[in-house]
């Protein structure tokens, strides 16, 4: 496994990371802490050493997975953590980073990430303080999470970022335009969550699939009627592609993004040791140039059918609803 430097920090992540949203028990359903244990620690053995979690991710249960996965093996990890937005304010974020080194079980987490952007928070204190966690050796470098390039220049007067997570798929292609390359003329990293769209690039959905109560994919983008059968039939027409690697449609979709101009570590989640594995067979191979036309006229056109209607989860749209509701 190929490791990747992340901008100009000290820190290198493997060309894969696992990102640990769907061992939270939120958002994607239920979760087996056991197994989600079991994929850490395989993940290790693969040679994935980039962990991703974050405090809101089912309330810092995430957190108490990976420190209890990483119990003795710390030292084989890279740990990327997130400060949520409503603990931007400079002695928040500092107990917030306690909580999840607490939870953890560890004293200093690789990569430290602004979740969201917070409009209620001035961007000044809070690149200053997490500039001083960095001083304190708590941290080692300092990333942002789905920041738009504005967001970004106003962040980097008054610290340096690292590395970039924004959502980045075949399907969701946002970052493309601006984004990408104002992180390779600033040298940030860039590691992309949400490489398989929500599971829509794993091949395994079809029209007709069923999603159970607790399942909040129902209420994002790719998901809306219409839109949702276009993806998935898309989906259909990669597979012949994948097969002529002897690659599964998720590890053609990974390879993908370990290939774009700027990515340093696509995160992909796994709820079992099977999926995880599956993904491991995503590096360590590449796409022909006339494979990756094919795929661009096959997924294009979801791109563009959806590219004006929000984003990928629809979560900035309820923060713009709550501030508004805040002001009136």
């Amino acid at each position: 496994m190929q490791q990747r430097q992340l901008g100009s920090s000290t820190v290198a992540v493997s060309e894969i990371g696992l990102g640990t949203w769907g061992m939270s028990g939120a958002f994607w359903g239920a979760a087996d802490d056991e197994e989600s244990i079991r994929v850490i620690r395989r993940a290790l053995e693969l040679g994935i050493t980039l962990i991703d979690t974050a405090e809101a991710y089912g309330h810092g249960h995430a957190e108490e997975v990976v420190g209890k996965a990483l119990a003795g093996r710390r030292d084989k990890a890279v740990i990327a953590t997130k400060v949520a937005p409503n603990h931007l304010e400079p002695a928040a974020i500092e107990a917030a980073l306690d909580g999840s080194l607490k939870r953890m079980q560890t004293d200093y987490v690789d990569v430290y990430f602004v979740h969201w952007p917070n409009s209620d928070f001035p961007i000044g204190p809070t690149m200053e303080m997490m500039e001083r966690l960095r001083s304190s050796g708590r941290i080692k470098a300092v990333g942002v999470s789905n920041f738009s390039t504005a967001d970004m220049d106003s962040a980097r007067q008054h610290g340096v970022i690292d590395v970039l997570q924004p959502p980045y798929n075949m399907l969701w292609r946002e970052v493309e335009a601006e984004t990408l390359p104002y992180c390779r003329k600033h040298n940030i990293g860039v590691m992309p969550y949400s490489g398989l769209a929500q599971g829509l690039l794993t091949g395994l959905l079809s029209p007709d699939t069923k999603f159970v109560e607790g399942d909040e994919r129902r209420t994002t983008v790719l998901f809306q009627p219409g839109t949702y059968e276009r993806a998935v039939n898309a989906v259909d027409a990669l597979k012949p592609i994948a097969a002529r690697y002897g690659k599964t449609v998720p590890q053609l979709a990974i390879q993908w993004l370990i290939s774009r101009s700027g990515v340093s570590s696509p995160l992909v989640g796994a709820r079992t040791v099977k999926e995880l594995e599956e993904n491991v067979g995503s590096a360590g191979w590449a796409i022909s140039d006339a494979d990756v036309a094919a795929i661009d006229k096959i997924t294009a056109p979801v791109w563009s059918e959806i590219k004006d209607k929000g984003d990928m989860f629809g979560f900035r749209a309820r923060q713009r609803q709550e501030q508004q509701a805040k002001s009136a």
